[in-house]
């Protein structure tokens, strides 16, 4: 159910701070720009909607989290945050994982947000289908958010630091398919575990 009081005020204070401070001399100004153009939509969207639709406070704290792992992969690029070479470090990985993180994270996170917003709209038929419905929709935005890397990285091609850095693929030719599969996986999991087993319910 939708608190009467929120908490998103606050909580956009408290990042607002977080985010100037992490503008301060991110490691690629080009890519911390292109990274943040979906971060500034989405918080654009949030605030002129702010009056007609408020998402429950479990929703804005969900929201916060995921803006700030977003915030730090733009600062220091996702291949090259010091906490993903750290875990690398730990368990002995090959590859800096913050990226895959931050995919699951989108999935697990985002879930909520998505599904208050449908339920004022659709009507599932079921739970399964409530499921269903929603865990495809993570698959198509993260694989849309795949072929926006894409594109990017074809216009700055003859800027090869530049693309492959904003891919961040990391010489894995499977990677666009394993962070759309972690969006999906991050979404259905969340809906396992949280999501009460009756539809049009928030």
């Amino acid at each position: 159910m939708i608190n009467s009081k929120s908490i998103a005020p606050k909580l956009l204070g408290v990042f607002s701070i977080f985010w100037v401070l992490l503008a301060i001399s991110p490691l690629y100004r080009d890519i911390w720009v292109a990274e943040n153009l979906i971060l500034f939509v989405c918080i654009y969207y949030l605030l002129t909607t702010y009056k007609r639709f408020k998402f429950s406070n479990t929703s804005y704290y969900l929201i916060f989290i995921f803006c700030i792992l977003q915030t730090i992969g733009a600062h220091y690029t996702y291949a090259e945050v010091p906490f993903g070479f750290w875990m690398a470090d730990l368990f002995d990985w090959q590859r800096n994982h913050y990226d895959r993180l931050v995919h699951f994270a989108f999935g697990f996170l985002i879930i909520l947000p998505f599904k208050e917003v449908l339920i004022k709209t659709l009507r599932f038929a079921n739970y399964k289908t409530e499921v269903f419905v929603l865990v495809f929709l993570f698959i198509g935005i993260g694989a849309s958010y795949e072929i926006v890397e894409w594109w990017y990285a074809i216009i700055y091609e003859q800027e090869s630091q530049t693309s492959n850095t904003f891919l961040g693929s990391q010489g894995d030719i499977w990677d666009a398919e394993k962070d759309v599969l972690l969006s999906g996986l991050g979404a259905w999991l969340y809906l396992l575990v949280f999501n009460p087993k009756s539809t049009n319910k928030v």
